[in-house]
């Protein structure tokens, strides 16, 4: 806070009005710095959404590779890579899931508020940038997880592979076939996965 007040000259108090409406607008997030004796240091971050607002070739340079990729022929290199890639964050999310459950004796009961190992989940979406809501539907007895953004517009706009192992990513997570029910790329505002409610989350699945 005191680095912005020096550089824009503007009051703390007008600093902090503006900072409020940017975190509301999830384009910050505020944490606290300890630095030693006395009370710790406000500290603002971009977010991926705010950060998306600035201009950036990275995302020319990607688009431009994967089209290179695919123009000399080398389509099964993107689709290792991309599965590599799928399957860490599998493999990353079981991890915290599990670590979540372990930690925590007794978890809410289905239909109330997020087990710790869907609020581990939830948090690993968040701070990857899909904006998730994830909640039981009880009018089937199933649950339903909402990705509201998609930080891989732009390599969507040159291969749809992510789709198609965005699926599979959750079948890994739940250890069960799941079912796409809405569609960023087709023009729904999010892409929606239901899950049967037998799920066992953080136990990976070979499907």
């Amino acid at each position: 806070m005191d680095q912005l007040a020096g550089r824009t000259g503007l009051a703390r108090t007008t600093l902090r009005e503006h900072l409020a409406l940017l975190e509301r607008d999830g384009l910050v997030r505020r944490s606290h710095r300890r630095n030693g004796p006395g009370r710790p240091a406000l500290q603002y971050r971009l977010t991926r959404e705010g950060d998306a607002r600035f201009p950036s070739e990275e995302r020319e340079l990607l688009g431009d590779l994967i089209r290179y990729l695919r123009d000399e022929g080398k389509q099964h290199l993107l689709e290792a890579f991309f599965e590599s890639f799928w399957n860490k964050r599998a493999a990353r999310a079981c991890e915290l899931m599990q670590a979540a459950a372990v930690s925590n004796e007794a978890e809410p009961e289905d239909g109330g508020p997020l087990t710790p190992g869907l609020k581990a989940l939830s948090d690993l979406l968040e701070a990857e940038g899909f904006m998730p809501e994830i909640h039981f539907d009880e009018t089937d007895n199933t649950l339903i997880v909402r990705e509201c953004n998609c930080p891989f517009k732009s390599v969507i706009r040159e291969t749809s592979l992510p789709c198609r192992l965005e699926a599979r990513f959750y079948e890994q997570v739940f250890g069960q076939k799941v079912t796409r029910t809405s569609f960023i790329p087709d023009g729904g505002d999010s892409c929606t996965y239901r899950i049967g409610k037998s799920i066992q989350p953080g136990q990976t699945s070979d499907t």
